[in-house]
């Protein structure tokens, strides 16, 4: 039988030019059964990943290179690796760069050996799911202008190379998600990737009412400039371009007609690229006769569907600290850590608000967490109820007994051997398909791998790692 106590233990690159921090961080470390090797110097990198390593602790103020360059080629050549950037207090501004560089997670120096523990176990425990996923790597796609988008995820790793393909052309597109979900962000992401990077990304709520507000927003006082004339040689994006009042949706067929003609014409750089995004399913309205057909067909000529969160929970982690790292560099304070519970709460929420409901809600926890560690309790009560019905709904496997033999059916088992067998039943009946299985068990696929591990599951069991 495996142990019951379960540890994780991490090979550590410790790279930092103070000596008394090396010292406090690595001697901390080792204690709990990590494995710590420490450069002072970042000239130093490419003897010290001559060694494989599960995560890096990256001071960002280094002599010579800084910390900052150290992360973007360590993202780049070793994008398995989980990198964790330390810097005083007074670097907290440099969080969000961090974060959108790639880095996993933030400390402050002296660093909180209690959130140390934590990052370095969360960290370790990353980069080995990451190298046992199915090739997939969490990323920040960023630089180059425009917003990151984090992108871990299968769903939102199609969504990337939609974009990529599209983003150099100068169709029209269509951008279809649910209410929060970042459709925006794509929008913008198309337009920082394009050749209008330079010129004017103007925004329109197209949901806005009165519709003669709206008309004057658009194309101005007298059909003279408006929104559509201010992002002439840049980018036009229509939220919610489903609402639009008839009487709007053919003065847009129009000026799109028109800005069509006279870009064929070779008037220049004055044409504009539009991109609009919708709540309601387009081709739905045509049929019902609320939106106009010709229309539809101008704005769709590329089409790309945002998942919603609920669809693509694998990055939840990687938003959540990044909610955290904008949060902590906007009220100029270290960012606190999120507690493993706290993490699979966030992980088995269905997210009806998407992205933005995540959002919201981590900066509340991080407002009402009385320390440097966001825990179970500073979780919104609603997060709590809904992840404690979806447990209590979950199906026990067949096979799963809680007592002992049949001719004792009144013993009860050690918790630790039903829990086993729970498992070992999971991961037959999905046949070895970990997410699926920890899905069935209501828990999040990271603590099935940390609980397969602390009960020795090997491929005879059915589980792949």
């Amino acid at each position: 039988m495996a142990n019951a106590k379960h540890t994780v233990t991490a090979r550590v690159l410790l790279i930092d030019d103070d000596e008394a921090i090396c010292g406090l961080v690595s001697k901390y470390l080792q204690h709990h059964g990590h494995t710590v090797d420490i450069h002072h110097h970042g000239h130093e990198l490419d003897q010290a990943l001559g060694t494989p390593y599960d995560v890096v602790l990256l001071d960002m103020g280094l002599p010579g290179i800084d910390g900052l360059t150290i992360l973007d080629r360590l993202t780049r050549e070793h994008p398995e690796i989980a990198v964790v950037m330390m810097t005083a207090a007074t670097g907290v501004d440099s969080i969000v760069d961090a974060m959108r560089r790639g880095a996993f997670d933030y400390l402050t120096k002296p660093p909180d050996l209690q959130r140390l523990a934590i990052v370095v176990r969360n960290a370790a425990e990353h980069t080995r799911l990451r190298l046992e996923s199915d090739g997939l790597r969490a990323a920040m796609l960023r630089g180059d202008g425009g917003p990151h988008l984090i992108c871990g995820s299968q769903a939102m790793s199609e969504v990337i190379s939609l974009v990529e393909r599209v983003a150099a052309s100068r169709v029209p597109v269509l951008v279809y998600g649910e209410a929060g979900s970042g459709k925006e962000l794509v929008a913008h992401r198309i337009h920082a990737r394009s050749r209008r990077r330079d010129a004017p990304f103007v925004v329109v709520n197209c949901a806005q009412k009165p519709a003669e507000a709206l008309a004057e927003k658009l194309f101005g006082p007298n059909g003279q400039g408006g929104k559509f004339a201010e992002a002439r040689g840049g980018t036009l994006f229509l939220d919610e371009v489903g609402e639009l009042s008839p009487e709007l949706q053919t003065r847009l067929q129009r000026a799109l007609h028109d800005a069509s003609v006279q870009d064929r014409r070779g008037t220049g750089n004055d044409d504009v690229r539009v991109i609009a995004a919708s709540v309601k399913h387009l081709p739905t309205e045509v049929s019902r006769g609320t939106f106009r057909a010709d229309l539809f067909y101008r704005l769709n000529v590329f089409s790309i569907t945002v998942p919603p969160l609920r669809d693509r929970r694998d990055d939840i982690p990687a938003l959540a600290r990044y909610a955290l790292a904008r949060f902590a560099a906007r009220e100029n304070q270290p960012p606190p850590a999120l507690s493993d519970e706290v993490l699979q709460a966030l992980v088995n929420y269905p997210w009806p608000g998407n992205v933005r409901e995540l959002n919201n809600t981590v900066e509340r926890m991080a407002l009402v967490a009385s320390g440097n560690i966001i825990k179970a309790e500073d979780l919104p009560d609603e997060i709590r109820a809904v992840v404690a019905t979806t447990r209590r709904d979950e199906p026990v496997p067949s096979g799963a007994s809680l007592l002992g033999d049949d001719d004792d059916k009144n013993a009860v088992r050690p918790l630790h051997e039903v829990e086993r067998e729970m498992m070992i039943a999971a991961l037959r009946e999905t046949e070895g398909n970990v997410s699926e299985a920890a899905r069935r068990l209501g828990i999040g696929r990271a603590t099935f791998y940390r609980r397969a591990q602390r009960h020795g599951l090997t491929r005879e069991d059915g589980f792949p790692g």
